[in-house]
């Protein structure tokens, strides 16, 4: 059982040498997964697979909304999660999507721990110890208006952690890491988002994430037909497009959740969205105010 599964010196070579927290897109594999060999995460664990021909590995309900969160952005090119620190001087990560990987080398995470004063993590089993790999929950790649590609690092915490001395003092390594990067790192708590916004990304995701993309006329469509949300419910709204649109009721829920998605259909989220409950609209500021990864809000302020 996965639960009787320890961290050990060897278990970090042996994922190491395995290829683990290596690759992009497919082909990535997280330092962290969900196997009956990986010591047992601290939360409900979910396997998920979106857009990139892989099952994304989450180990918490928290990390579960940060990945509805993530999977809203658009640009979105990349989005590798349970992704490794590099425990010594390296080349920065952006470089693994360029041709010419030439530059500055950037800090590991031992070097920013001796810096800081903070005692590095260590896995150790009998004699033998080995410097623990740090990891941050999320790291997306970006598109940006300019058509640069740009990351984004996302740790996922309770508020419970953050009331820990010993766990900020891992933040702040892991924000060090980052920023000697130029890469904006975000500290992610349920502080920062509605639990009504976070129950109704959960209810979204299972039309969003693992469904085929819907036809951007169909989203175009949908989107024109907001004028007529005003007084309907959400199933009277379903009702509707699968008339006018043709499509069935499995249809018709993908493209309205696709539709809210991307922000052509900007919802508030904060309002319950079962069927029964009425839709109400918000401008786009608004409707992107409610994503806190989208709006760049992090909880770090130590």
């Amino acid at each position: 059982m996965r639960k009787g599964q320890r961290f050990t010196p060897a278990r970090l070579v042996r994922w190491h040498d395995s290829g683990r927290g290596t690759g992009t897109g497919a082909d990535y594999q997280p330092w962290h997964q969900v196997t009956r060999d990986d010591p047992s995460s601290r939360g409900r664990s979910h396997l998920l697979n979106w857009r990139f021909g892989r099952l994304h590995h989450l180990l918490s309900d928290l990390e579960l909304v940060a990945f509805g969160f993530a999977s809203m952005l658009t640009g979105v090119v990349d989005l590798r999660e349970q992704f490794p620190l590099a425990r010594d001087e390296h080349l920065p990560e952006l470089a693994t999507y360029q041709v010419d990987s030439s530059g500055h080398l950037a800090p590991g995470t031992l070097e920013i721990a001796d810096t800081l004063g903070h005692r590095h993590p260590l896995v150790r089993k009998g004699d033998d110890q080995e410097p623990w790999v740090m990891s941050t929950d999320f790291l997306l790649t970006l598109r940006n208006r300019m058509g640069r590609l740009e990351l984004l690092a996302i740790s996922v915490k309770s508020a419970e952690d953050l009331k820990n001395e010993r766990k900020l003092q891992l933040l702040r390594i892991e924000r060090e890491y980052w920023r000697h990067q130029d890469v904006f790192w975000l500290l992610l708590t349920p502080a920062l988002y509605a639990p009504l916004v976070a129950n109704s990304i959960r209810i979204g995701m299972p039309w969003t994430i693992g469904q085929p993309d819907v036809r951007e006329e169909l989203v175009s469509a949908c989107a024109a037909m907001s004028n007529e949300i005003r007084g309907r419910t959400a199933v009277q709204f379903l009702d509707l497009m699968g008339s006018r649109l043709c499509l069935d009721s499995h249809a018709a829920q993908c493209v309205m959740w696709q539709c809210i998605w991307s922000g052509a259909l900007p919802v508030n989220l904060s309002r319950p969205l079962r069927l029964g409950e009425p839709l109400e609209l918000l401008s786009p500021a608004e409707f992107w105010r409610q994503n806190p990864i989208a709006s760049r809000r992090t909880a770090w302020s130590h």
